[in-house]
């Protein structure tokens, strides 16, 4: 959906500014600082260990989606 001045007035500020947030670190790799395992990474967003390659954690995934619903204005969330 198009993000329209109706579109940010569904979400409050401080949901405004996290899924801004959260859209600017999506894509951004934290290796750990030599302190985790070759194959773990952190979470862009929250610094929680996890397998695999960089970006949002399944917890963090989950916030950005259900900000970008809530702002579509899909019932149910």
């Amino acid at each position: 959906m198009r993000r329209t001045k109706e579109w940010w007035a569904r979400l409050d500020k401080y949901e405004r500014s996290y899924l801004v947030y959260l859209e600017r670190v999506q894509h951004t790799y934290y290796s750990g600082g030599g302190y985790l395992p070759d194959d773990c990474s952190e979470c862009s967003a929250c610094s929680v260990p996890m397998v695999g390659g960089g970006g949002l954690c399944g917890t963090c995934g989950s916030k950005l989606d259900a900000l970008i619903a809530k702002a579509n204005g899909e019932v149910g969330c």
